[in-house]
């Protein structure tokens, strides 16, 4: 049952917060009757990363994943299908819907949507959307770290969340009961301060408010230690000076703290001081997680925090300061995918998700930009029709500055097998053509001849643009006239050669 006034209720379910185990009682709580006909998994199964690290990255030769919707119509459709469930409640029938709609990878946002969506309505439904969830899990069409990153993704939001639904708060605390089963309840601990003093201060004085209390005194105090600790790092302390303090201190739910307070710390107005922290920052990390101080899921948690502090700063900083921020984070997130702690799928996936908000996708679509050689397309690898927007948008940039070295920088970055590097020129010389600047795509295929691509990869573009003539006509008439004209100059550029031309009526061989 929903509180009137917004304020969360918890009870004793959520007393043991330092062991992990958090809830809401069977009536009454943010939650509800969640658990009424539920068979959670044991908590031990639950993995609780962001990002599966164990899943090799794509290599050049393989295909990237093809879901059969763009990520906008799935979302449509999954709205839809999440309000007809509302409805029928028919979960087996909304599970082989789900499964038709062939977008396996996009089901973090299914469970982000199907979650966000229960939350103005009631216990009811609440428990449905549990119910299909668990299903959806048992049928393999939803992961851990899908699920992971579905809560991540409104915990990250609670509070622009909560001003939609005032208990928010509580219904986030909720989900992670051991009686719900759809996420480890140690995640609880890992809660934000911020979200955590909210469920504070709508709970009336017994048991339960205390538990909290201790809690948070806890997790302040953790901080306040791990203030000191970074502070002497920077001072040119050693790093494993910090290891003994995490022993000592015994808090591992605490960890993330540690990445998150690391890097917001080594932000800087001035860039050199930055530059310098930033060193000193990675080479911590790097030796705690080496050593196994920090997990997985302390380094991808810290690092989406991070991406959060970005949300929600915006509007506490000039745009000149925010700028440089989210600069010195976009460095950061480098720098932690060159130190090999946070992987590529790590990026595809929260920019996807859109964690941080447009400054989040910002951060990050600068990152897969500048770190290349860690995976086969850093901003593909995931989602085919992603990388052709990729692609699209590489090249409106180059006719929109007409900068050939900087369009040989993001081909080199895509990594593009030799099809798909035909393919590029392709699209290359029919936006040429379709934007009257025919010449400015030779001089880019001119350019990059030997760089980025062969003769060989040239002339199978123009053999393929003979082959897509007859779709490209309905929409630009003078097709055939723009590629013959364009297939003559190349000739005189080199591109091609005078035995390329074997003209047949109107079309070019």
């Amino acid at each position: 049952h929903h509180c009137p006034t917004g304020r969360p209720m918890l009870d004793d379910d959520f007393v043991d917060v330092e062991s992990g185990s958090s809830g809401s009682r069977e009536h009454g709580a943010e939650g509800g009757q969640l658990h009424r006909q539920i068979s959670p998994r044991p908590a031990s199964l639950h993995d609780s990363r962001l990002v599966a690290c164990a899943v090799p990255s794509p290599a050049c030769g393989d295909a990237p994943e093809a879901p059969k919707l763009e990520f906008a119509e799935f979302r449509r459709h999954a709205c839809q299908l999440a309000e007809e469930y509302f409805l029928a409640r028919d979960c087996r029938d909304m599970v082989a819907s789900i499964s038709l709609l062939g977008c396996p990878t996009f089901h973090d946002e299914l469970a982000s949507l199907l979650l966000r969506a229960s939350m103005d309505r009631g216990d009811d439904t609440r428990e449905a959307v549990v119910l299909l969830l668990n299903a959806l899990v048992t049928d393999g069409l939803l992961t851990d770290p899908q699920m992971a990153r579905g809560f991540e993704k409104l915990v990250l939001g609670w509070e622009d969340l909560q001003l939609d639904v005032p208990d928010a708060p509580g219904q986030l605390a909720a989900l992670l009961s051991a009686r719900v089963g759809l996420l480890d309840r140690g995640l609880f601990a890992r809660l934000p301060e911020g979200l955590v003093q909210k469920l504070v201060v709508g709970l009336e004085p017994g048991p339960p408010r205390e538990a909290l209390e201790t809690h948070l005194a806890a997790l302040r105090d953790f901080k306040a230690g791990m203030d000191e600790r970074l502070a002497e790092v920077l001072a040119g302390g050693a790093a494993e000076n910090v290891v003994e303090w995490l022993n000592r201190a015994d808090k591992a739910s605490f960890h993330h703290e540690v990445v998150l307070g690391a890097c917001l710390v080594s932000l800087d107005d001035a860039d050199a001081q930055f530059q310098e922290r930033r060193r000193v920052v990675l080479c911590l990390l790097s030796h705690l997680s080496s050593n196994y101080s920090l997990t997985d899921v302390d380094i991808q948690m810290g690092f989406s925090r991070l991406l959060g502090s970005l949300q929600h700063s915006g509007g506490a900083l000039t745009s000149e300061l925010q700028k440089n921020k989210r600069d010195q984070v976009t460095s950061l997130f480098r720098g932690a995918v060159e130190h090999e702690l946070l992987p590529a799928e790590f990026l595809k996936s929260v920019r996807r998700m859109r964690f941080g908000g447009s400054e989040g996708v910002e951060v990050i679509r600068n990152v897969e930009r500048q770190t290349p050689m860690h995976s086969r397309r850093v901003w593909g690898s995931g989602d085919a029709r992603h990388f052709r927007q990729e692609v699209r948008e590489s090249i409106v940039e180059y006719f929109d500055a007409h900068n050939a070295q900087e369009l040989g920088r993001i081909v080199e970055e895509l990594h593009l097998s030799d099809q798909e590097q035909t393919m590029f020129i392709r699209k290359l010389l029919v936006t040429g053509m379709e934007r009257g600047e025919a010449e400015a795509a030779l001089d880019a295929a001119e350019a990059l001849l030997g760089r980025c691509w062969t003769l060989s990869e040239v002339r199978g573009a123009f053999v393929e643009l003979r082959d897509v003539q007859e779709d490209l006509v309905l929409d630009f008439p003078r097709c055939r006239e723009c590629a013959t004209d364009m297939v003559f100059a190349a000739v005189g550029r080199g591109l091609l050669e005078q035995q390329d031309l074997i003209c047949d009526g109107a079309n070019i061989v």
